[in-house]
């Protein structure tokens, strides 16, 4: 089977990366990975359209234990896109990298197994006995490819995507012991459901619990890219729209929470990549709104939202690996990704025009896949909770004005650069199959979303209307660079001045909003109360403890002269 011959040939050549680390074949084993990667999608790809059941090996209790299978037709676009993102982001990593290059095949290493753990994760049943396993694989090889890339951690302080990883692994072991333990006609409660679906957010860094992702802001950008924007959104979004179909329905009332945690998050995860500093944050903050709309669309008990669901995963994906591929053309060429306002050396034309549809991707504007799923998510929302349409699509257009100083960076410099490889070729190859769908979204019905359990009788993408749409956009982006160029500036400007961003202000006005992204001041704040209220049980305990010590002193010898006087 194509899948299992993927995982091992991903697992041998991960070997193969921590064995020959040392060799100074640095290059040459990161465009092995890079091959294990395409060949894996390839072996996904070519399975039976009618896969077969997958055979059990045994059970315990309600739940059998299975091998990894031909993965169903409706969620093979997923792994394709999962596996088509990790070889272009290996591919640009491995080009890189100089060719004599020692000690950092632990790297590549590192990345592989992370997508090999994805891939095990996709293939399998959301509810099964490896699901644990292929969660605490990725979380432990994202920190693996994390430190070996240079990332310190605090003294004394567990990194916060570790701690996130190990919530979301017991909490899905939890609940997969649930099931299996009750009668197999039996469901599980819905407080455990509840649970493992917040653990799987917290892998994924999805809002509320964003904040995990910041560990990689200060990683090499395709490496955060990989681990943090791709591998695992893809393991926890991909529970999410797997397993809500499997488990009981969620009473309304949680489901409406999980869709406005959903909503509102993806809101506070727009303003918070307004106040970013560099390009790769403002990348992985875009990822945490397409995650918090994802979220929203998987919640809402209707077929279109579903439908919306899936389609908004894939765009993440291939999305964060183009955001991290634009983050790694300027910091090559501009020396960072500095979002000061200070003025580039080099202008990156191709990586700009790449960002503008990075950032449409992110924003469900027309000319992207991602617009039908925000159309289809907009149009479920109207009937099921309308009130979550404002904050989208307010996230939707703070999320467009956040993109806007990394395109000023690209295309505000000195001299122009000419040379566009490999950041800039790789990510048009990213984006291209999300500029096809978009403009053509027929062509994901029969191979994909016709399978879907959510599906219509037909795709709903009107043929008429999108024309017109993607005229107006295509006219107003046009004459706006028309604009620009017949506005430039006729004196050259002093290198050493820098333009105050008045983003920042912006971003700083809306902070409090930014909180629904990223709970941690307020789970801080929670923990300092229960630390505070412990404390003073603490000092009550002993004042009482002293006395009741005495007291059952006293107690014990009068029983001891008692029996001895007997």
């Amino acid at each position: 089977m194509g899948v299992t011959a993927g995982l091992i040939c991903l697992l041998v050549v991960a070997a193969a990366c921590f064995l020959l680390s040392q060799t100074g074949i640095t290059r040459r084993l990161a465009l092995l990975a890079a091959l294990a990667s395409g060949l894996a999608m390839v072996g996904v790809i070519i399975d039976p359209l009618e896969p077969a059941a997958a055979t059990s090996l045994y059970s315990i209790g309600a739940i059998e234990v299975v091998l990894p299978a031909p993965v169903p037709l409706n969620e093979r676009a997923l792994v394709v896109a999962l596996l088509f993102g990790g070889t272009i982001g290996l591919l640009a990593l491995a080009l890189t990298i100089p060719p004599a290059t020692k000690g950092y095949g632990v790297l590549f290493g590192w990345l592989a197994l992370a997508l090999a753990a994805a891939l095990l994760s996709l293939a399998i049943p959301p509810l099964s006995f490896l699901t644990p396993l292929s969660w605490a694989l990725a979380v432990l090889a994202a920190h693996g490819a994390l430190l070996v890339s240079g990332f310190m951690p605090e003294p004394g302080q567990l990194p916060p995507h570790l701690i996130a990883g190990a919530v979301a692994v017991v909490a899905v072991s939890g609940l997969i012991a649930i099931k299996a333990f009750i009668s197999p006609n039996a469901l599980p409660s819905t407080v455990p459901v509840m649970v493992a679906l917040i653990g799987a957010l917290a892998l994924a860094g999805a809002p509320p619990f964003a904040g995990t992702r910041l560990s990689f802001a200060n990683a090499p950008a395709l490496v955060g890219a990989l681990t943090a924007g791709l591998v695992l959104p893809a393991i926890g979004l991909g529970f999410i729209t797997r397993a809500i179909p499997q488990l009981p329905p969620l009473p309304a009332l949680d489901g409406q929470l999980l869709a406005a945690a959903g909503a509102i998050g993806a809101l506070g995860a727009a303003i918070s990549a307004l106040r970013s500093s560099t390009g790769r944050e403002l990348v992985l903050w875009q990822g945490a709104l397409q995650a918090g709309v994802v979220v929203c669309a998987a919640a809402i008990n209707d077929p279109l939202a579903g439908l919306a669901a899936q389609a908004l995963l894939l765009a993440l994906q291939l999305h964060a690996i183009a955001g991290g591929l634009v983050a790694a053309a300027i910091i090559q060429r501009q020396g960072n990704d500095q979002l000061d306002g200070s003025p580039a050396r080099v202008a990156l034309p191709l990586s700009g025009a790449l960002w503008i549809f990075t950032t449409i991707i992110a924003t469900g504007l027309p000319l992207g896949w991602s617009f039908w799923g925000w159309r289809w998510l907009i149009e479920a929302l109207a009937t099921r909770l309308v009130w979550a349409i404002a904050p989208l699509i307010a996230a939707a257009l703070i999320g467009l004005a956040a993109g806007l100083p990394l395109l000023i960076r690209c295309w505000d410099g000195q001299t122009k650069a000419h040379d566009h490889w490999p950041e800039g070729m790789l990510g048009g190859l990213a984006l291209a199959p999300l500029a096809l769908a978009g403009l053509i979204p027929w062509l994901a019905w029969p191979l994909w979303l016709s399978w879907s359990p959510f599906a219509p009788p037909v795709l709903p993408a009107e043929p008429i209307a999108w024309p017109f749409i993607g005229f107006a956009l295509t006219t107003g982006i046009g004459g706006w660079l028309l604009a620009r160029r017949a506005n430039q500036p006729q004196t050259s400007r002093d290198p050493r001045s820098t333009v105050i961003p008045t983003w920042y202000g912006m971003g700083d006005a809306l902070r409090g909003l930014a909180e629904a992204a990223n709970a941690r001041t307020a789970l801080i704040v929670l923990g300092r109360g229960i630390d505070r209220v412990a404390s003073i049980f603490h000092d009550g305990m002993i004042i009482f403890e002293q006395r009741y010590y005495l007291f059952g002193v006293i107690v014990a010898l009068l029983a001891i002269l008692i029996l001895m006087a007997q």
